[in-house]
């Protein structure tokens, strides 16, 4: 019994957590009811499930950290939750997901990651129409993807993009599935309770065993416990406490050991490493992550060192190739939380990380494989050929091993080529022995000796290509091109780089045919040739690691005779640096220089922004133009510097090729001067039209503009920006000092024009009034303003891009509740049995509507010109009959009220001037709309005498209220209509159904819808609206788990919302109301206290918070009024009405101005007039459609904001009475001549405090 007590090198593998810092922050991640691990990660990216939905799925690099925008680009590729997803162990960019939408998607990550976002995949497989449970990856034949959906297990091709076996003998849901190690045969967990052996090439049924395992139908999980005949399995048994199980599949039925963990409800989520046998227990919704070392006798599980922190949503286990080596990191897990990614490295203490620990990593399965799917299915077995993982023998060290091999495209081409190699290398050596022996034999037997190796393929086939060239003429292509195109899908990222740089400087065009990665690397075996020996890596301290392994001379091309003599031991090669080949730091390097050229500019200068891998290529194109970088490190800080004439000569920008020693001063900015410059670009990024014609190619030619700290955000705001609708967006770069005094020169390759996006509605008259003057050509005037006319012209309703973020002038809207003197108190029986569907409350500017409780369906009317305590007794009201459903105020008419019942029959009521004075049954009219319930009912827009009703029996009618009949019928929806919004041309309608569908009609041509998308997948109730002029569609409603959410939909493609924002959980629905004039959309729900205000967009990210007001108490109901009703006066720019329990309360919505004197122009453009009809009902229905017409709000005697620095055409003389004297007269027309000259002249009073944001002058008095 020694061996019990013999020590593993592994038991006190301790778990390092890093700093925040260093982990994945502020992602939006969900509970998801999956088979899967909801993250899986290769050697280069990681990938896990984004938002509540889990729709779509985030991928990031590996090594990333820092926190995230939601905005970020995501794969956009499933309709449905993501249940699991895999990445091919010989391919680190191609992943594979699996949905509850039925489908199997192949994606391909670029090598520098997601730079947009992505909705088209490289390949789909559907299951029919069954939700696809678990997906991976053949373990060692290449191209093989397996899946499974319900109780059928189905083999994929990914280069034949087709199925080449299903099964179905499973009963129930298979939860779970794990190949061994050499690839052969499969096992499965399945909810029946039994664990089976699963052989897809055996004849028969291929289930070869089947045993009983955990006594629980929730949810189970098996491993294979490496190349082992072993399998462990987790689950629950019979009283539901956690379960773990290893069986031999030599005594399958008996478990070979059975440990009961605790009665938590998660499952855990067995992670293997059969290097080193340790089992990683990771529990969905644990905080603990168990570490257990497995052997092969009794214990057999052996507890480590526990972890605990964070809760768990997913877990994975990363390659071993990507393993810190140097720093005893024998595993790493991946958490995945609810807003974090912490990756936990597994350490084994050892004295001192300088050396590298042979005894702690056992040869590892490697990355190359010479299987394909069609050669396993016919019955060939091949193992994976290991890898050592000690940098003295890996190519680049101690860095991660990443392996990328193209696209789709260019991976069926390499397994084609794989294919020509293998019959190419036959045919040459039974040709070359038939010369020596004539027995084509042993040709064929070292064929096949020499199958499993490159390297010696290689050799042997250069020596024999050197002695006989005719021999290849069997073969379509020359044995060196088969050999570079094989192995070119195995060379890593550096190795393509280093081999680009000397296969451009041999032959450019030497190799023509084939996918453009093995054009790349197709000089890469001819490095291994290189002179000299080659010693292990240096130790070095870990704060850098750029000279890890010896500095080596530049690599030479050698012909094959030159590494025919040399052994077939692959020999390290030297580590070089490419500029192409940079990866960028998170954060600031720690300082090393190995040259003398150290200054403070250069080491405490703003690091490159993430991800922008130009910056670095073009500082080296700056430095020498011709020549390749070589001085350039991986961790460089690129200076910041600012070429002061670069505005003043555009050719020199227009070049692109500046050497650093041009005309102008390079200066290293300070502190101060960066946020001077952030300061005057917050005040002129709205005007600035210089650069917007500047695309990305351009910027990253310009090192000025790409060397500016805005641009750097800006890049990496793009970077991490999730782009559904591709759309040009002007970039804004830094504005310069002379750039305020200069005017626009036209550069040769560009002309500077505004932007064709610009809407016209939402500029402010002084930045509208600059435009149309830079189309003059008054470029000089229309630039040369004072700081006083430019801070002013910053505001505009248009969002402004800062590096600061999203700007909205909104953004500190507050609201207001009017003083108490102006409610109405003392309600009492407000009714609580109103529908979703129905507001529960609607007013005008004279009167509002209010449903009280009791039989009769009641509606009580309050007039707003009598505030105050109602009496107490019986309330006036509109005694209906039945129970109310809906009921609205006629836009257009404040004295008419339409109520719908739940018989089907629409009353129209009119109150008389003064409101009611007692309960009154006798409505003006009455319209039977339908046969049952109606849900709710819509007044059109634009034309008077137009109503909307929705019924329970799925249709939608269109009646004239004049003549009392039905105009038209929109059919098309299949469950419960939630609700129907009218775009604002009064032209298209929309609608929101229970079955989760968006549906856009044009009622007058067509009764079923035009468009359809997805909506909301909650069924508890929904609200659309549109926004931005009908080009945007707005839509509230719940996700699987009763979040309320938000969701902003393109009108003319619904497949997928542009964003949506997640709110809290709560049963109320949410009532959006827009404002057009200033994009605000305000949404609230029914007992809720606060009223969540967001501005509308037509760029990323379409929905962005503003200040959220709220309210002393719960509201019940929320109505707002026209925008003619608003006191602009006071900068009110929205008015409502609030319902209470027990009173109704005027809410207004202002934004803090300190010359609130004036008509702020640039809040209150000309609004639409929807208080009075634009057309009649017949007019509409004819489509003789009109537009509604605009008026300003200014009122009378109110001077704009945006005059206030500009002089009118006509100057007003005053009035000189007969008493008025001379001198008065003359000093009044000097002070207007001072005027004049000063607004044309560059000339202010004003200080630099006057700009800044303070209280009114009357609150000093105060």
């Amino acid at each position: 019994m020694a061996w019990r007590f013999k020590a593993s090198k592994y038991k006190n593998a301790a778990p390092i957590v890093p700093k925040a810092e260093a982990c994945v922050r502020e992602i939006c991640v969900g509970s998801y009811q999956t088979y899967g691990n909801n993250i899986a990660a290769s050697a280069a990216f990681m990938a896990f499930n984004w938002e509540h939905s889990g729709a779509s799925v985030a991928v990031l690099p590996l090594d990333d950290c820092g926190r995230k925008s939601k905005t970020m680009p995501l794969l956009h590729g499933h309709t449905d939750t993501v249940t699991d997803l895999k990445f091919s162990p010989f391919h680190d960019g191609l992943l594979a997901t699996a949905s509850q939408d039925c489908l199997v998607k192949i994606w391909h990550i670029p090598e520098k990651g997601l730079e947009q976002s992505l909705s088209d995949p490289e390949a789909v497989f559907s299951h029919k129409q069954r939700r696809v449970e678990t997906v991976g990856f053949h373990p060692t034949a290449d191209g093989l993807m397996y899946s499974t959906a319900a109780g059928c297990v189905a083999l994929f091709d990914i280069a034949a993009q087709k199925e080449i076996f299903s099964n179905n003998e499973h009963p129930e849901v298979i939860q779970s599935a794990s190949w061994r190690e050499d690839g052969t045969v499969l096992a499965t967990s399945c909810k029946d309770k039994c664990v089976r052996i699963f052989d897809p090439r055996a004849e028969g049924s291929p289930i070869q065993m089947l045993a009983e395992s955990h006594q629980s139908i929730k949810d189970s999980r098996v491993v294979w416990l490496g190349n082992q005949s072993r399998i462990l399995t987790t689950g629950f048994d019979a009283a539901r406490l956690r379960q773990v199980i290893i069986r031999d599949i030599r005594n399958f039925n008996t478990p070979e050991k059975t440990l009961e963990l605790d009665c938590s409800t998660g499952i855990l989520m067995p992670l293997f490493d059969p290097d080193t046998n340790m089992l990683f227990l990771a529990g969905k919704g644990d905080t603990t992550i168990n570490y257990l070392e497995i052997t092969d006798k009794d214990p057999y599980l052996i507890e480590g060192l526990r972890h605990t922190g964070e809760q768990t949503k997913g877990a994975c286990l990363v390659p071993k190739r990507a393993l810190k080596v140097m720093e005893a990191e024998v595993n790493r897990v991946l958490q995945l939380t609810s807003n974090m990614v912490i990756p936990i490295m597994y350490q084994v203490p050892r004295k001192t990380y300088r050396d590298f620990h042979a005894d702690l990593y056992p040869e590892t399965t490697g990355y190359k494989t010479e299987l394909i799917a069609s050669e396993w299915l016919v019955g060939t077995n091949q193992p994976v050929p290991k890898m050592n993982l000690d940098p003295a023998k890996r190519e680049h060290g101690d860095e991660p091993i990443i392996i990328h091999r193209g696209n789709l495209s260019d991976f069926v081409k390499n397994l084609e080529n794989q294919r020509a190699k293998g019959k190419c290398h036959v045919v040459m050596l039974r040709s070359k022995c038939d010369e020596k022996n004539g027995n084509g034999n042993n040709g064929n037997a070292n064929a096949n000796g020499n199958n499993g190796n490159g390297n010696e393929s290689h050799n042997n086939s250069d020596s024999s290509n050197n002695t006989k060239k005719n021999n290849s003429q069997e073969c379509s292509l020359s044995q060196s091109e088969l050999i570079r195109k094989f192995e070119a899908k195995y060379k890593t990222d550096s190795e393509k780089d280093i081999v680009h740089q000397v296969d451009e400087k041999e032959s450019p065009t030497e190799h023509s045919t084939g996918s453009s990665e093995e054009a790349s690397s197709s000089a890469g075996l001819d490095t291994n040739s290189a002179s000299g020996s080659h010693s292990p890596p240096k130790p070095m301290p870990r704060t850098s690691r750029n000279n890890s392994l010896p500095e080596a001379t530049t690599p030479q091309g050698s012909s094959g005779g030159d590494s025919a003599g040399e052994g077939n031991t692959p020999r390290p090669r030297p580590r070089t640096t490419a500029a192409a080949a940079y990866k960028p730091r998170l954060g600031p390097k720690p300082f090393s220089s190995n040259t003398g050229d150290v200054s403070f500019d250069k080491v405490f200068a703003v690091p490159v922004a993430p991800g922008s891998h130009e910056n670095i290529s073009s500082v080296g194109q700056e430095n020498c133009s011709e020549t390749p970088t070589q001085g350039a490190k991986p961790d460089l800080i690129v200076e910041i510097e600012i070429k002061k004439n670069h505005e003043r000569e555009p050719n020199v920008a227009g070049n692109g090729n500046g050497n650093g020693n041009g005309n102008g001063v390079q200066k290293s900015l300070t502190t101060s001067e960066r946020r001077k410059i952030f300061e005057q670009n917050s005040e002129s990024s709205e005007n600035s039209t210089e650069g917007e014609d500047r695309t990305d190619a351009d910027l990253r030619r310009f090192s000025a503009v790409r060397s500016s700290i805005a641009e750097r955000r800006r890049v990496y705001e793009s970077r991490s920006k999730s782009q559904v609708d591709e759309k040009a967006q002007s970039p804004v770069p830094l504005r310069r000092e002379s750039s305020k005094v200069e005017p626009l020169k036209p550069s040769g390759n560009s002309n500077v024009i505004p932007s064709a996006g610009i809407d016209s509605k939402r500029i402010s008259v002084p930045e509208g009034k600059l435009l149309e003057e830079h189309r003059r050509g008054n470029g000089a005037a229309g630039l040369k303003k004072s700081a006083t006319e430019a801070a002013f012209s910053a505001a505009s309703t248009k969002r402004t891009s800062t590096v600061f973020g999203k700007v909205s002038k909104f953004r500190h809207l507050k609201g207001t509740p009017g003083h108490k003197s102006t409610h109405i108190e003392n309600l009492r029986n407000l009714s609580r049995q109103i529908p979703g569907e129905c507001n529960g409350f609607h007013a005008n500017h004279e009167r509002v509507a209010v449903p009280l409780s009791g039989p009769g369906g009641k509606i009580a009317i309050f007039e707003l010109s009598r505030p105050g305590r109602l009496p107490d007794g019986v309330i006036p009201s509109l005694v209906n009959g039945s129970n109310i459903m809906d009921f609205q105020w006629d836009p257009f008419d404040a004295q008419r009220l339409a109520v719908a019942c739940d018989d089907g029959i629409v009353k129209l009521w009119r109150i008389d001037e003064g409101g009611l004075s007692e309960p009154t049954n006798a409505p003006q009219g009455e319209l039977t709309a339908h046969l049952d319930k109606i849900y709710f009912i819509r007044f059109h827009p634009l034309a008077a005498d137009v109503l909307l009703t929705a019924s329970y029996d799925m249709t939608i009618k269109l009646w004239n209220l004049r003549t009392m009949q039905e105009m038209c019928t929109l059919t098309g929806h299949t469950d419960q209509i939630f609700d129907f919004a009218w775009s604002p041309c009064g032209k298209l309608g929309a609608s929101v159904c229970k079955d989760g569908k968006i549906r856009v009609y044009n009622p007058r041509k067509s009764e079923t819808p035009i468009r359809e998308g997805n909506g909301p997948v909650g069924t508890r109730g929904a609200r659309i609206t549109w926004a931005l002029e009908g080009h945007y569609i707005v839509c509230t409603g719940f996700d699987k788990v009763s979040e309320r959410q938000i969701s902003v939909y393109n009108a003319q493609k619904l497949t997928a919302p542009l964003n949506t924002a997640s709110l809290d959980v709560s049963p109320s629905i949410l009532i959006p109301y827009y404002d057009e004039d200033s994009s605000t959309l305000f949404v609230t729900g029914k007992g809720d206290s606060t009223i969540y205000c967001y501005e509308i967009t037509d760029e990323e990210p379409y929905i962005c918070p503003l200040s959220h007001h709220r309210c002393s108490s719960l509201h019940q109901g929320l109505s707002f009024l026209t925008k003619n009703h608003c006191d602009v006066a006071s900068v009110e720019f929205s008015k409502a009405y609030r319902l209470t329990n027990t009173t109704i309360e005027p809410l207004s919505f202002t934004v803090p101005r300190i010359k609130s004197e004036l008509f702020q122009d640039d809040l209150f453009p000309p609004t639409r007039i929807t208080w009075s009809a634009t057309l009649s009902a017949d007019d509409w229905f004819g489509c003789n459609d009109k537009a509604a017409a605009k008026v300003s709000l200014k009122p009378e005697g109110m001077d704009t904001l945006s005059s206030i620095q500009q002089v009118s055409a006509a100057v007003k003389k005053p009035d000189h009475s007969q008493f008025a004297s001379k001198s008065d007269y003359e000093s009044n027309k000097q002070q207007e001549i001072q005027k004049s000259v000063s607004a044309r002249m560059e000339y202010t009073t004003k200080l630099e405090q006057d700009e800044m944001e303070g209280v009114d002058e009357n609150e000093w008095q105060e």
